[in-house]
Order: structure tokens, then sequence, then C-alpha cells
């Protein structure tokens, strides 16, 4: 980094940081009051920032809040991760989690209406999606390794698929939406081929939407919520900044996976509730057939 980088790099830090302040403290005046509370809580990369989005540009009367997880123990790991940092320098989701997390566990659900927008993905693709996002964390000197050759497709693979925690995606609703807000999203259908569904539960209104029919069911979906029209979704291509997309779409554009673990993601209870056989099929056709 050059000096004259140096200021820059300073005041988008303290830009960022005055944000994320602002965005805690909007936080603050709702959980102080009755008011319900719109929050986008969702499994990562399942085009979240892309739901945010739209919806803050909406012009709507009520907040918009983001979190990837509530139950209290998948919080406190996450704290423990940044507890070297300062609060004012701890990611803002993590901030945000554990803020709303504290609140749900002080007064439940019943003293305000939750409206939730929970977006999800097929199994692998956010998995894997969610392997190159924390690369660092899974492969030492990943980048360094991978531009030496040290690292090809196969190498990454047998990393993948021996210390990925591939059970998250399946498990997130059971640990982060009945856990928390008691509503269990297993106990009635899925419309797989409309790709949403509102269930209503007490003070819980949750709206399920499937990612890869977002762009045709949002209308319909958000107007059921929210009793307002969304004229067009604000796409936000979050990977496109991510160093890792060449490496990422190589591997996605050549990755075939044992049979083995297609049945575990594909046979799982998620997988069959909310995508239909036929798109269970489509998805196995994907990932076990190389250069798609």
């Amino acid at each position: 980094m050059s000096l004259l980088d140096t200021p820059r790099k300073l005041l988008h830090e303290w830009s960022t940081r005055r944000k994320n302040q602002r965005t805690i403290d909007s936080l603050e005046d709702v959980l102080g009051s009755d008011a319900p509370i719109l929050l986008v809580h969702q499994m990562g990369r399942a085009g979240s920032m892309t739901t945010v989005n739209t919806l803050r540009a909406a012009g709507l009367d009520l907040a918009v809040f983001h979190t990837h997880w509530l139950n209290p123990a998948s919080v406190k790991r996450r704290q423990e991760w940044v507890s070297h940092l300062p609060e004012s320098r701890q990611p803002l989701n993590i901030r945000m989690s554990a803020r709303i997390a504290a609140q749900l566990q002080q007064e439940g659900t019943a003293r305000r209406r939750w409206k939730l927008v929970t977006v999800f993905r097929e199994p692998i693709a956010r998995n894997v999606s969610v392997f190159f996002l924390s690369i660092d964390a899974f492969v030492e000197d990943f980048q360094q390794r991978f531009q030496s050759g040290e690292l090809d497709n196969g190498a990454l693979m047998e990393i993948f698929l021996n210390r990925f925690p591939h059970e998250q995606t399946l498990q997130w609703f059971e640990e982060e939406i009945e856990a928390v807000f008691g509503v269990n999203v297993y106990g009635e259908s899925f419309p797989v081929e409309r790709g949403y569904q509102l269930i209503r539960a007490g003070q819980v209104d949750l709206l399920l939407i499937k990612l890869e029919q977002l762009n045709d069911c949002y209308h319909a979906a958000f107007r059921d919520l929210l009793e307002v029209e969304i004229p067009a979704l604000e796409h936000t291509h979050v990977t496109e900044q991510d160093p890792t997309k060449p490496m990422y779409t190589d591997f996605v554009r050549n990755a075939v996976f044992p049979a083995e673990y297609l049945d575990r993601m594909y046979d799982s209870a998620f997988a069959r509730h909310f995508y239909s056989e036929q798109e269970r099929d489509a998805f196995r056709r994907k990932w076990s057939t190389a250069g798609k």
C-alpha cells in the first residue's frame, strides 16, 4: 500500500464505523419501542444483500435489518472469533446478531410483530460459495499456494469435502428459525412450484423464498408480507468483488462431486422439503458432470 492510499483506507474505515453505528442506533430505537421489526434473517450466500438492498430501496415505513444467526450458541461462537477487537471494530453482522438475540432472550416475540424474510439456496451451491468466501479458514496461505500451482481443483475438492461444515445449510432452519422463533418450517408443505411461502405463527410472519425463483416470485412474495408493491430487485452481486471469484468460477465449472455427497445433500430433509424431485435430479446432474 502506498502512502497515498493510507489516508483513503483510514477514511474508509472511519466512514464504515460511522455508518455501522448509525445502523446500531436505528436498531436501538426500534428495540426500545413496541414497533414491528423487519428482519432479513437467512443463511449467508443466498442473495441476502440483494434482498436487503431491495427492501431498503422500496421506501418502506419499517427499517430493514439483516442477520444470519440469532441462536445464542451461534452468536456466542462468532463473538469469540472477534473478541480480540473492540466492539466498534467488530463486524456489523455480529454486533447486530448479538443485540437482537439478547432482546429475543429477554422478551421473546410477544412484545412486537416480527416480519422475517428468509431466502434460501440449494445446499451444494451455497456450501461451495461459502467455502470460497471463507477459503483462508480452510486453506493456509491459499492465495500464494494457488498461484504457485500447489493447489488445483482436485486438492480444493478434497479440502472442501473433508473440512467444510456441510450440515450447516441443512440444519439452519432448525437452529436459527425453530429454536429462536418457534416456527417449524417443515410442519406444512412448501409450494415448490410457486417458490415462496408466508407462514404466520403468533407474532411472527415468516416469508420463505427460494433463491432460484427469486426473480420470478419476489413481487408477489413481498406484497403478501408487506402489502406494498416492490417494483424491482436491487441486484447486488457480492461475488464480483471477491478476489477468489476466478478460482470459484473455475471450480464450479469443473466440480464433480461423489455420489455419496450428492445423496447426503439432496436426500436431506431440507432438500426434499423445498425442492421437487425434478429440481433435485437437475442439481445432481449439474454437480456430477464436469465442464457444465
